[in-house]
């Protein structure tokens, strides 16, 4: 679940709330048009014909966390709700979430299945990638810790061929790395609130997950161990310990990793 500050480069809000009115909103009938894409229903105020290509990278987004996360496919469908214009964005969720602070993007859990809201922008598409992201977790986890829920979909919201080595954090951690900066996982762990995380943690998070996925395999192996124990509603641990203990040298493996990554 996540939340992030003006300065970051997807505008999200990503909440879990009890109720149900999802059938509510799909059953309004002012959406002019909708369209499928896996496990996706999308409903928006727009012809989506444009977002072809995006609908295409939606219906694939699932078999890519299934593939290198090892989490299972949604059970559930998700829904999208899209706006042309944002003051129509605004108003919906006024009307439907007054409770809610204002977010250019949000996806939101309540006991039925999981929706995002986004409106056309310059980051339209990185902010309907991202939040999706956080739906098909929480639709495969029964919780996901903040830090890697924010990390993954950090990871997740740009193009597939951008994942590995075209982020926009890339640059400042390889830098970072190269002068001998380590993030502090530990105490990216203990963020607890939404509040708490800014640019640089954003940042932080993502870099271990992309080390994770990407680097040393006994990392990747604990990530998706840590992810299964979830899974299971067994307790998973500290996921920083968990790493630690299987690679004693971490802190200089990941630096080795972003120093020597093309």
């Amino acid at each position: 679940m996540a939340c992030s500050a003006t300065s970051l480069p997807s505008l999200s809000l990503s909440l879990i709330l009890l109720g149900n009115i999802t059938s509510d909103l799909c059953a309004e009938t002012r959406w002019p048009d909708e369209h499928s894409a896996g496990v996706f229903h999308c409903h928006a105020n727009f012809e989506l014909d444009r977002f072809e290509q995006l609908l295409g990278q939606m219906a694939t987004l699932q078999q890519d966390l299934t593939r290198q996360l090892r989490v299972p496919p949604a059970s559930e469908s998700i829904h999208l709700f899209l706006f042309e214009q944002k003051g129509t964005y605004a108003e919906y969720l006024r009307l439907h979430f007054p409770d809610v602070p204002f977010r250019r993007a949000l996806f939101i859990k309540e006991q039925g299945p999981g929706m995002v809201f986004a409106f056309l922008n310059n980051d339209f598409e990185t902010d309907v990638r991202h939040e999706s992201t956080h739906a098909l977790l929480h639709a495969s986890l029964p919780v996901v810790p903040l830090w890697l829920d924010e990390g993954l979909a950090e990871y997740f919201e740009v193009t597939a061929s951008e994942r590995a080595h075209s982020n926009p954090h890339l640059s400042k951690v390889t830098w970072a790395a190269r002068f001998g900066q380590t993030p502090d996982l530990a105490e990216l762990e203990r963020i607890g609130s939404l509040s708490k995380m800014g640019a640089t943690e954003y940042r932080h998070a993502w870099a271990w997950v992309h080390f994770m996925l990407h680097g040393p395999a006994e990392a990747h192996d604990e990530l998706v161990s840590f992810l299964t124990a979830i899974r299971s509603l067994s307790p998973p641990g500290v996921l920083s310990d968990r790493l630690q203990q299987r690679i004693p040298d971490l802190e200089l493996r990941f630096r080795e990793h972003f120093r020597n990554w093309k």
